[in-house]
């Protein structure tokens, strides 16, 4: 369930919390209507809820309740200083003293409040940490196993991308995979599609630019077998699609080299261009022509005058 706690000072928490950890909640449907009191308690503190739903969303109040063995417990781990708010939030996220010491045990000393929580609400568990150690990252600092954890570079994903040869990557390069969609599937199709030696940083550019192994495909289908990667970036920056390509070879302008189908695409040389040229009187012009009239337009008029 999702909770969003608002205290008389306008600060707001939001919350999401499994039904199994609220007894006393009713265990109607969704579409429940009717009074409501429960509880959720955890080792730092209990929150009380009373209120009434209607057809699934509630709304009431709530009373928060801190545990003082809890209080003590953290003094004993390095913890002083714990105002009522840290202790609602850890609450809240669930941020144990049994999570804590599984943290500590697992290498991570001295982390403050702050970072405990943000390890907790995204999931950066002691059992994530040993996870990372075996698939090779160890010694990642919070800041890190929360970015794999946010953008999805998990242990599974570390272990598939070695599996597809990349050892020991960093994991800024790992996140950056996942952030602009360079799965192992995605270098197995490139390779498949014969670029094997690829690094991490060209698959990057060529997601980044939306150069899948499909488009590869549709571009040499229509004859451009020996282009490079570069060029296929190029072409899909500037819009040169394979419906471009058709469209201009069913013009008369088949076989035009990739450098200058993005040339014509730069300077607003396309179908309805070509179309209005000829019916303007400008027959049978070359490829340079044809930007060079794209260009400088009321020169070639003055010409024809």
């Amino acid at each position: 369930m999702s909770f969003q706690l608002e205290r008389d000072d306008d600060r707001r928490w939001g919350v999401s919390i499994r039904r199994s950890e609220l007894p006393g909640l009713p265990p109607q449907g969704d579409d429940w209507t009717g009074d409501a009191k429960f509880s959720l308690t955890r080792d730092a503190g209990a929150i009380d809820f009373e209120g009434e739903f209607r057809k699934g969303r509630g709304v009431g109040t709530y009373r928060f309740r801190p545990n003082q063995d809890y209080i003590a417990g953290m003094r004993k781990l390095g913890y002083e200083r714990i105002d009522d708010d840290d202790l609602f939030r850890l609450t809240a996220h669930d941020v144990s003293r049994t999570f804590i010491t599984s943290i500590q045990k697992e290498g991570y000393q001295n982390i403050s409040l702050e970072n405990l929580l943000r390890m907790r609400i995204h999931g950066a568990t002691p059992e994530y940490v040993a996870e990372m150690k075996t698939a090779g990252l160890s010694g990642l600092s919070v800041e890190d196993l929360i970015r794999t954890r946010i953008h999805g570079a998990t242990p599974r994903f570390v272990q598939d991308v070695k599996a597809a040869g990349f050892e020991k990557l960093p994991v800024e390069d790992l996140v950056r995979m996942r952030i602009h969609g360079v799965t192992p599937e995605f270098i197995r199709e490139i390779r498949d599609a014969g670029y094997r030696d690829l690094s991490i940083e060209q698959m990057v550019r060529l997601r980044i630019h939306g150069v899948t192994t499909s488009f590869i495909k549709e571009i040499r289908a229509l004859g451009y077998t020996e282009i490079t990667l570069d060029d296929y970036v190029r072409m899909r920056i500037h819009g040169v699609t394979p419906q471009f390509i058709r469209e201009l070879k069913d013009l008369g302008y088949g076989g035009v080299k990739a450098n200058k189908l993005v040339q014509f695409r730069i300077h607003g040389v396309d179908a309805d261009f070509i179309r209005e040229a000829k019916s303007a009187g400008f027959k049978d012009l070359d490829e340079d022509d044809l930007v060079d009239l794209s260009i400088h337009g009321r020169r070639w008029m003055k010409k024809r005058g």
